[in-house]
């Protein structure tokens, strides 16, 4: 199978998709990875990366495609821009940069921001191919109950923006039993949702 991941976050940033493309690479499958320039947690771009951005391309052999973005930096509003910068370079590059890339699936990794899934939601209409989306973490709820967000009128945006991604997916993988109610309620396809835990 080839197989497109998008994710905000991947190596050198350490995160669970990391250990799910070697594996999937391992067991024969062909993988490119669409992500950003790595900068999480310390909030700048790697001096590694940045020094030798080449050595970053091939990830166990994955093939690795980065798109620019704002480094999270410190404080929300930068936080806001890390997300939103991600979402619309990989939005408006990552069809061109993809466009010698065949792959047969995509598979959208979230640990957050839920914007994440957008530009993989823009490659799944306009190269007519399925795709997955793995929720780590639970927009708007996380937003409210870490008390990011207060306004409600925002939530609410923010919750209909989750409900228009979710109902744009051919398979939503919920890392928790305790999400999938929460997914389920914004979802019109709750026949879609799977238990797929992290380990």
């Amino acid at each position: 199978m080839k197989l497109l991941v998008v994710s905000q976050y991947f190596w050198p940033e350490s995160f669970r998709i990391n250990d799910l493309v070697r594996e999937f690479v391992a067991r024969g499958h062909e993988v490119t990875v669409l992500t950003g320039q790595p900068n999480y947690p310390d909030g700048e771009i790697f001096k590694a990366y940045s020094d030798a951005p080449e050595k970053f391309t091939d990830y166990f052999g994955a093939k690795i495609i980065r798109v620019p973005l704002i480094s999270r930096g410190r404080g929300g509003f930068r936080l806001a821009l890390n997300y939103a910068s991600f979402a619309v370079s990989a939005c408006l590059l990552g069809p061109f940069r993809l466009r010698r890339t065949e792959f047969d699936r995509i598979l959208t990794f979230e640990p957050s921001p839920v914007t994440v899934a957008l530009p993989a939601n823009l490659l799944r209409k306009f190269r007519n191919k399925p795709m997955a989306f793995w929720v780590q973490d639970l927009w708007p709820e996380t937003l409210d109950a870490l008390g990011v967000v207060k306004s409600s009128a925002i939530l609410n945006l923010v919750g209909r923006l989750v409900s228009f991604i979710y109902n744009r997916c051919d398979l939503i993988l919920a890392q928790s039993q305790s999400f999938v109610p929460s997914i389920a309620a914004r979802c019109r396809h709750p026949e879609r949702i799977r238990y797929f835990p992290n380990w």
